[in-house]
């Protein structure tokens, strides 16, 4: 005679591959698609731009080539971000804001890297033609001896993202630093669901292959 426990062990056992599913999906929830992000922070009493991360440029339409016109410079009104050695590159269409927050209209004091330049009310973007696809983005400026309040700016965190036309990237402003690992860091409802998810599992592998206890035979 089959017991009730064993029914249950049978069921359980048809049942745990379907309990790491939700966990699975739950932990990707926080991971990020790799972008281009441009973070403009205060550093040591100047103002930084940083860009950082990759682009594909599979399917990227160019136009035709520009140029920033300096080693770095910010533009509120234009959308305009540039870091890095200026130089003619080729362009890609984006689509996004045209104009973001401030009254910013600056160029930089130095600068660093390949050359990459946002232009919102343009509608490209411009990366040097050295620029291999997919290969990581290192670029920089810094503006001496000020604040983001003194360049013009009036709030803080994410201030625009473009599209790059053709493809599914993207690229982002955010005024403040990057995050210490240059990742999106995972909310917590997620993480509290995978865990509960990953420990029920766990629970029920244990009933599982717990041997069964036997009634005494009458």
């Amino acid at each position: 005679m089959v017991t009730p426990l064993r029914i249950l062990a049978k069921r359980c056992k048809r049942l745990s591959p379907l309990l790491a599913a939700p966990a699975a999906l739950l932990l990707t929830q926080g991971e990020a698609k790799a972008i281009l992000t441009y973070n403009i922070f205060e550093s040591a009493g100047n103002v930084v731009v940083q860009a950082s991360g990759s682009l594909d440029l599979t399917g990227a339409t160019t136009p035709r080539s520009d140029f920033c016109g300096a080693n770095g410079a910010i533009v509120s009104s234009f959308a305009v971000v540039c870091s890095g050695l200026d130089s003619t590159s080729p362009i890609y269409a984006i689509s996004g804001p045209q104009t973001f927050n401030g009254t910013v209209n600056a160029a930089a004091s130095s600068a660093s890297g390949i050359g990459v330049s946002l232009a919102g009310k343009g509608g490209y973007i411009a990366i040097d033609s050295a620029y291999v696809s997919g290969s990581p983005i290192v670029s920089s400026a810094t503006f001496n001896g000020t604040t983001l309040l003194g360049l013009g700016f009036t709030t803080t965190g994410l201030i625009g993202t473009w599209t790059l036309n053709g493809t599914s990237e993207s690229i982002q402003v955010i005024i403040g630093a990057p995050t210490p690992s240059g990742a999106t860091v995972p909310g917590p409802l997620p993480l509290l669901g995978a865990g509960a998810a990953f420990g029920w599992s766990r629970r029920l592998r244990k009933r599982i292959t717990a041997p069964l206890i036997t009634p005494p035979q009458a």
